[in-house]
């Protein structure tokens, strides 16, 4: 952006704008006065009187006026350019200006300092110097204030934030373009009018990034604020491509309320579901997600299953106390998922279960009538959503349930499988509607 400052004097073909007194100048009409004309000399001025640009793009042309205000012939002989980054078209002259007229040179302001040096027949000032200053464009200033280097991005998408500054500029002239090595450029925009840039971050490669705000100028000036960050792997369920879903048995998608159902309250029926897209490992893993069971006679319960993709025959365990996971047990006949699943269970059966509360049980391979880990429950059923968050990291496993941590221990067993995440219900004799929403998966692939 050019900004000009200096001392203009403007003047027309008559008396130019100044007082005809001042130069003693009368009208054509009117009788001279005897030894005038004796005295009629040229008076030369330079419009403008100095040059000062800032934020210089280049160069910038301009023009400078040489004017006669006296009352003879005003020769301009030459100008001479004293000085680097100014240059002035001299091939109007030389030439002769009567009293009044005036010839515009063409000069181009380049960035640097000069002295424009004017030659003419005034015989009271036959040179006049014109100061010239061209400073140029600053390039503008940006930080990157969210993330903060470091930082551990979560699944499910963040804001990032650059702040912007520039002292020719409108702030919301700037543009910032957001780029991540490995992914490459994800976002261009413009700062608003307070300097604030912002970028929407979702959908990344999992793992290290640097990310990279550059912020250019209507120049073409362009500086740049790195952080180094880090995209932890996993997905939520406003990101899952419901097509590459596996819905087996009873389970589905309800489109009216965006969230799955495991089990209607139907009596002998099972459901799963699992997310195929993507493909966790199981021994370092954060799954989040509510859950709602109840409208029924009170049975059987669901299950998180992190389903080893290596060993996998199909999706669906057995019903009744299999829960959709389980198998090879007096009360199931299964089969049996591989991997490792965590069971809330609301319905006791003698042959299967650690106690006649409702309760979670950790188990590894679908086998329900071995727990590992497990933890009595309060009333799971017809009380509500409630909120799971499970953290896997081998050998420990921690599962909270509403803000309360009922199992946080070491399981011996074997995690380090690739795994599907999903869900499974089952009924037997009774019943319950089994739901899932707001599932969030986490990779711990970052130091924390």
């Amino acid at each position: 952006m050019i900004g000009w400052s200096g001392s203009w004097r403007w003047v027309g073909l008559g008396c130019l704008g100044i007082a005809c007194s001042d130069y003693n100048i009368s009208d054509k009409d009117e009788p001279s006065e005897p030894g005038e004309a004796e005295d009629a000399v040229p008076d030369v001025v330079v419009d403008p009187e100095s040059f000062a640009i800032t934020g210089l793009c280049g160069t910038e042309d301009t023009e400078l006026a040489v004017i006669n205000v006296g009352l003879a012939d005003l020769d301009v002989f030459d100008v001479i350019v004293d000085g680097r980054g100014w240059s002035v078209d001299t091939s109007p002259l030389p030439v002769v200006l009567a009293p009044g007229l005036s010839v515009e040179l063409p000069v181009t302001a380049g960035v640097g300092s000069a002295t424009i040096h004017i030659d003419t027949s005034d015989p009271d000032e036959p040179r006049v110097s014109v100061p010239a200053d061209a400073a140029a464009d600053e390039a503008p200033l940006i930080a990157i204030t969210s993330p903060a280097d470091g930082a551990v991005l979560p699944v499910g998408g963040s804001s990032l934030s650059a702040s912007v500054l520039d002292s020719e500029d409108g702030l919301d002239e700037l543009e910032v373009t957001w780029e991540s090595d490995p992914d490459g450029i994800f976002a261009i925009d413009f700062a608003d009018a307070s300097g604030a840039a912002t970028a929407n971050w979702s959908g990344r490669t999992a793992g290290p990034h640097t990310i990279t705000a550059t912020v250019e100028d209507t120049c073409g000036n362009a500086t740049s604020a790195v952080v180094e960050v880090c995209q932890d792997e996993g997905y939520t369920s406003d990101e899952l491509d419901l097509s590459a879903w596996q819905f087996e048995g009873s389970a589905e998608w309800d489109t009216t309320n965006d969230w799955l159902q495991l089990t209607a309250v139907e009596s002998e029926v099972v459901g799963s579901a699992f997310a195929t897209d993507d493909v966790v490992s199981g021994d370092n893993i954060e799954i989040r997600f509510n859950f709602y069971m109840g409208d029924g006679t009170g049975a059987d319960g669901i299950s998180l299953t992190a389903l080893d993709v290596d060993r996998m025959s199909g999706f669906l365990g057995g019903t009744g106390c299999g829960l959709g996971y389980g198998g090879d047990a007096p009360c199931t006949e299964g089969p049996a998922l591989p991997g490792w699943s965590i069971e809330v269970d609301t319905f006791y059966n003698a042959d299967a279960d650690p106690t006649e509360e409702d309760h979670l049980m950790f188990t590894f391979d679908g086998d329900v009538d071995s727990a590992v880990i497990w933890s009595e429950l309060p009333e799971m059923e017809d009380t509500g959503w409630h909120e799971m968050v499970v953290t896997v990291a081998d050998p420990n496993v921690r599962v909270e349930i509403d803000g309360v941590v009922y199992l946080d221990e070491v399981a011996s067993g074997h995690f380090g499988f690739p795994a599907y995440v999903g869900f499974t219900a089952g009924t037997g004799g009774e019943t319950n509607r089994h739901l899932i929403d707001s599932l969030e998966v986490t990779g711990s692939i970052c130091d924390n």
